[in-house]
């Protein structure tokens, strides 16, 4: 009842009319600026970009990941759950699921943390290198991830025993290398997250 009341009113009123006439006028009566020229090309390339547009501190970005991480351990739990309820049919819908969650957080880790570290730790040679040892070390983890999610995203390998002993085994891979680096990740990467 109450959607045919609001879709059987017209759409404006004359109040409404009259404001939105007013408000053409005064815009079509202002003035158009001159056109920007664009700067060239090599005086665009030595500008540095203004600290606005430098990633900030957020103190809500560690428990976000760690969140993240937990959700991953879950999604990890459910697949391994339906491959010991012999429900192999589930799989694929909970690998693709798995590996949006994994692009998720990657950028996120990618985009707000890795880019804020590599900034914040750039006066501490040895901090920076524990940063980027982590960075390249997650690269490397997120390709043979991605890989192993694309790899098993069909339905067409459930059909082979032997397709699904070599998926439990690099699942249990994927597992381990996972709980590893979350591990050392919130144990040692995240406490160097710090407001600078």
């Amino acid at each position: 009842m109450w959607l045919k009341t609001i879709f059987s009113k017209p759409a404006t009123s004359q109040r409404d009319e009259e404001k939105h006439e007013a408000a053409k006028k005064s815009v079509s009566q202002q003035p158009v600026p001159p056109a920007r020229k664009a700067a060239p090309i090599a005086e665009r390339a030595a500008l540095r970009p203004s600290q606005s547009n430098q990633i900030e501190y957020d103190e809500k970005l560690i428990p976000q990941l760690k969140g993240d991480h937990a959700a991953l351990l879950l999604m990890y739990s459910t697949v391994a759950n339906k491959m010991s309820a012999d429900k192999w049919d589930a799989v694929p819908a909970s690998l693709r699921e798995m590996r949006m969650a994994m692009y998720g957080h990657l950028l996120t880790e990618g985009v707000k943390l890795y880019s804020y570290m590599r900034r914040s730790l750039a006066e501490d040679p040895a901090l920076h290198d524990v940063y980027r040892s982590y960075k390249r070390e997650m690269d490397g983890i997120g390709r043979v991830a991605f890989d192993f999610f694309d790899k098993y995203q069909g339905k067409e390998w459930i059909v082979s025993r032997d397709a699904r002993v070599t998926f439990k085994d690099e699942f249990e891979n994927l597992g381990k290398v996972l709980v590893d680096r979350i591990t050392r990740e919130e144990n040692i990467l995240y406490p160097l997250y710090i407001p600078s």
